[in-house]
């Protein structure tokens, strides 16, 4: 009987630091999205997984055409690989962040793998982002160890509050998407300036050369994640 009750705190003993582990984090993040949209008159664009050599530049050739700014979450390997690009994504004036230096989803990997690998990502892009700057897991999946050792740090997890789901393999009209996200009240667009496929890049552009129209077209101001925080922490 003794093994049994043994077995039984065991058990519900790493239910609950599952829960904890994983769990919390997601908490957080519904807390962070409700936060994000309470703020009115203002729209975010972000983009994860770069730079690149095509996508990225094309993107920040767009922006500078709109006189639009914006944040990228940079992962390390891919900056490594893009030097040029990652120099002049340092002199855009846009907003630069991490996300990781191997772009591993967290929640497939041993929980203290993320932390380290955010950690490294912070080291490869040294040179074009800040000590204190965000961090935004890929996938969007944390663990509570890498979201504490962030705070810690004095460093926010940002999330998003609508993705442009611009790594499938087939789209709507990006118009259509683009205006069902503004009259929707959505505050925080995900988007990826990272393609190797022809359709999504062009998806991409295209969606972002919308909601910024869009945006203006409604009166919102197009802000870097820096600009629409102002004073929340989450």
């Amino acid at each position: 009987m003794s093994i049994i009750i043994t077995i039984g705190g065991v058990v519900a003993v790493a239910i609950v630091a599952a829960v904890m582990m994983y769990g919390l984090p997601l908490a957080i993040r519904a807390l962070q999205e409700r936060r994000w949209g309470s703020i009115d008159g203002v729209l975010a664009l972000t983009y994860d997984d770069g730079p690149d050599g095509v996508t990225t530049g094309q993107l920040l050739d767009l922006l500078d055409e709109k006189s639009v700014p914006a944040t990228f979450y940079l992962v390390g390997f891919r900056a490594e690989l893009n030097g040029e690009m990652l120099r002049r994504l340092r002199e855009s004036g846009h907003q630069l962040a991490t996300h990781t230096h191997s772009h591993k989803n967290a929640w497939k990997k041993p929980f203290w793998f993320e932390y380290r690998d955010a950690m490294r990502g912070y080291e490869t892009l040294s040179g074009v982002v800040s000590e204190r700057e965000a961090y935004r897991p890929p996938f969007g999946k944390i663990t509570l160890l890498t979201w504490l050792g962030m705070r810690l740090r004095g460093r926010r997890v940002h999330w998003w509050t609508v993705p442009a789901n611009d790594t499938l393999d087939s789209f709507d009209d990006p118009a259509v998407v683009a205006g069902r996200m503004l009259d929707s009240g959505e505050r925080v667009v995900l988007m990826h300036c990272h393609h190797d496929e022809p359709h999504r890049r062009e998806y991409m552009l295209a969606l972002t050369r919308y909601l910024i129209d869009g945006a203006r077209d409604r009166g919102l101001r197009l802000v870097t994640m820096r600009e629409l925080e102002g004073g929340v922490v989450a």
